[in-house]
């Protein structure tokens, strides 16, 4: 590969800045160049002209966690004062039933399982609550 700065910016931009390539992450974009292309310091020089792009500098979302002190939820003492509802789903089917309504509290972790159908409306799913729980 020549020794030309205008060169390696075109095939560096060619494989980062097009909308074919959708503007990926250093490593994605090395592995592109590196396909066909290779000089010294490439990685160095692929990954400042990355993190120095404008347009991904705007647009991309930062990956950290959120700036602040995180605060526990509250968990309350009282057994069956929190719980948690989930629903198994696409289970072979045994005596009509497909899914497994889940029903859990959160201080002991005593769970109700109760066998349903993946057609259960909310207010089926509420009946079930009532007449198991």
């Amino acid at each position: 590969m020549p020794r030309s700065p205008d060169l390696r910016r075109q095939i560096v931009a060619l494989c980062h800045d097009t909308q074919i390539a959708e503007h990926p992450r250093c490593w994605k974009t090395l592995e592109l160049v590196s396909q066909n292309y290779w000089w010294p310091q490439m990685s160095r020089y692929i990954g400042q002209y990355v993190s120095t792009y404008n347009l991904c500098l705007q647009t991309k979302p930062w990956r950290h966690s959120p700036v602040g002190e995180l605060q526990p939820l509250s968990i309350s003492d009282a057994r069956w004062d929190t719980l948690s509802v989930d629903f198994v789903v696409e289970l072979p089917e045994s005596s009509g039933h497909d899914t497994i309504m889940t029903v859990m509290d959160a201080v002991s972790k005593r769970v109700h399982f109760i066998p349903t159908h993946t057609t259960v409306t909310a207010e089926g799913a509420a009946w079930l609550f009532l007449y198991h729980v």
